[in-house]
């Protein structure tokens, strides 16, 4: 049998009530959690302690890409009737059957990208941190149904939604890494070669489809969308490497 991912249950849709400025106090601290840890793991293996004008940097490209990625989704999810909200890649199920998951979720985005950098002394990167969750808003969902499919369809949460809510956070970083190769190519910025650089491999890593991550949301919701995205991707990757 096939894992794949599966949409959760109503009961577990319901979102923080309090938003400020369309962020949740939970997501506030990741996202500064985050911001932290993404910067710490592109200095691996060498800290620049002489060149505090590089950290300084390094903090800001990441401030940049993380808030992008998260503000372009949650801009996105208005236009397919739900609210999202953003919290730490967690891995609960290890198996197909219903008992086979550990009793509480394992915070993975906290653990797995730091210590896989560590340990590969740098060599791999793999900024995986966030996923989302998403809560249907059925009265505005109603309000836009009109016929067919969408009609059939038109109170309920669907993979499709999330898909393509996933994709504006990835279409969000090509867009910074385009940016960012203009100002290095034109201006001779370090700064825009950076932020090309860790736009695509943010969005790379966040591509694979896997465990609750955005590539699966838009590998099962979207496959087209997913295949034409990652292909995106490695031309980017090959840009920025060469």
């Amino acid at each position: 049998m096939a894992w794949r991912y599966t949409l959760p249950k109503k009961s577990e849709q319901k979102l923080s009530d309090k938003f400020y400025y369309g962020f949740s106090k939970q997501e506030i601290i990741w996202v500064i959690v985050f911001i932290i840890i993404a910067s710490f793991m592109s200095f691996i293996p060498i800290i620049p302690n002489d060149n505090p004008i590089k950290i300084i940097t390094t903090f800001i490209i990441f401030t940049i890409i993380i808030l992008i990625n998260i503000i372009a989704k949650k801009i996105g999810s208005k236009n397919y009737s739900i609210k999202i909200e953003h919290k730490v890649w967690e891995f609960q199920r290890w198996g197909i059957y219903k008992r086979s998951k550990f009793k509480k979720p394992v915070p993975m985005g906290l653990i797995a990208p730091f210590f896989l950098t560590l340990f590969s002394l740098g060599y791999l990167k793999p900024f995986i941190f966030f996923q989302f969750n998403a809560e249907n808003l059925p009265a505005k969902r109603i309000l836009k149904a009109t016929g067919g499919r969408s009609a059939e369809r038109k109170e309920q949460i669907n993979e499709e939604d999330l898909a393509y809510t996933a994709a504006w956070g990835f279409y969000s970083l090509l867009i910074l890494a385009i940016i960012g190769t203009i100002l290095s190519s034109f201006l001779n910025l370090e700064f825009g070669a950076d932020l090309a650089k860790y736009s695509i491999y943010f969005g790379f890593w966040n591509l694979l489809p896997l465990f609750n991550l955005d590539g699966i949301k838009l590998f099962f919701g979207a496959f087209l969308g997913w295949v034409f995205i990652t292909f995106l991707y490695l031309i980017g990757l090959l840009v920025v490497i060469f």
